[in-house]
């Protein structure tokens, strides 16, 4: 059993990130962990995260989507965690992958709010009561657990510009502002430059308005420019294919088969109809200052499926080539029946039959309930 302990809480360590370009949403670690009643086990276990993680990527019907987790320091101390459940934490903490706080600054409450409203990605939280974006709270089902809605928008068209700047903490090695090298690669990040970052930086904390290290307290020095961007995804029949990010400086053509080395190709997505249709060009999509947009560079035409909500009925507005369109936050771009572009953290709900596989896969049965 332990053995296959260890191997759950590599699966669960592989789907977890501080950069918001990898993260569909985020989360108190510590009141994850405390939700017996997703389980009816112990009184605190690791392996509720896992079942978190699951069920995100069921309702964004995304296999590789992973969560922001935010801890207080006291979870590094918490007797009802195993010892080895605290060091998986701690050695998650030094990598950069779960973000602890120190003691004397915000809740890991407060933080995942913060989190939530400066990068636009959805709140996990038992009781998002007062958070005005959007939320989800996990609730236990026969097979794990699922998100129930709670809030939906309106949430920012963009990050925050707070995340257009590159933030350097003073404490050496600190794993979220660190130099290059203080973070461990994540397997999910968009590729980068030699000299860049294994991942995306997290958001800073804002102490009236100045920038601080969430880990540390400290004031965080500015090195410059940073371009925002935002997470978006191919979606085949309601299920995420591809992911990719969209930045103020680096335009994305989607297509069939783009000419340029950084497109996103679908060939491999589309039947032999959609293949004759998609253009090798289809759609350019960048960032302008706050906003998303999209522009037609292909044959057939592009569809723009407006929605102010999830559940919303979409309004169509055709794009022909040469033409451009501003996107919302629940608005898609569909390049042909059943594929759309949109953004990575909003989706309808779970789409039935789809496969997202588990992290929680190879977890012995009763682990959880006997700990």
């Amino acid at each position: 059993m332990r053995f296959g302990v260890s191997h759950v809480h590599d699966a669960i360590e592989r789907r977890i990130s501080t950069d918001p370009l990898i993260a569909g949403g985020v989360t108190d670690l510590g009141e994850v962990i405390r939700r017996a009643d997703l389980d009816g086990g112990r009184p605190a276990h690791l392996l509720r995260l896992g079942t978190v993680v699951d069920a995100l990527a069921r309702y964004l019907s995304d296999g590789q989507v992973a969560v922001y987790a935010v801890a207080d320091r006291s979870v590094l101390s918490d007797t009802e965690l195993t010892a080895n459940e605290r060091m998986v934490i701690r050695r998650w903490s030094d990598d950069g992958k779960v973000e602890v706080l120190r003691n004397g600054g915000p809740t890991a409450a407060m933080r995942a709010r913060e989190v939530a409203a400066l990068t636009g990605l959805p709140l996990l939280a038992r009781n998002p009561a007062g958070y005005p974006g959007l939320s989800y709270t996990p609730a236990p089902v026969s097979d794990g657990a699922t998100l129930i809605p709670q809030m939906i928008g309106p949430g920012p068209l963009a990050p925050a510009p707070v995340l257009g700047r590159q933030w350097r903490c003073p404490e050496p090695g600190c794993a979220s502002f660190g130099p290059p090298g203080s973070r461990i690669a994540d397997p999910f990040a968009p590729p980068q430059d030699e000299d860049a970052e294994p991942d995306g930086p997290p958001p800073p904390q804002l102490i009236n308005g100045v920038p601080h290290c969430p880990r540390h307290g400290a004031p965080l020095g500015d090195l410059g420019p940073r371009p925002r961007a935002v997470a978006v995804a191919a979606r085949v029949d309601g299920v995420v294919w591809h992911r990719f990010p969209v930045g103020e400086a680096t335009p994305i053509v989607v297509g069939r088969a783009p000419e340029e080395p950084d497109g996103v190709g679908l060939g491999l997505a589309l039947d032999e109809r959609g293949m004759r249709w998609v253009s090798r060009n289809h759609v350019r999509l960048e960032m302008r200052g706050h906003q998303l947009q999209v522009t037609d560079t292909s044959t057939n035409g592009t569809v723009v499926l407006r929605r102010t909500g999830p559940m919303e009925t979409p309004r169509k507005v055709k794009l022909g080539r040469g033409e451009m369109a501003q996107l919302g936050e629940w608005d898609t771009v569909e390049l042909y029946e059943s594929v759309e572009l949109g953004r990575a953290d909003r989706s309808s709900g779970p789409v039935a039959g789809a496969q997202t596989g588990s992290v929680m896969a190879d977890a012995p049965t009763q682990s959880i309930r006997l700990g």
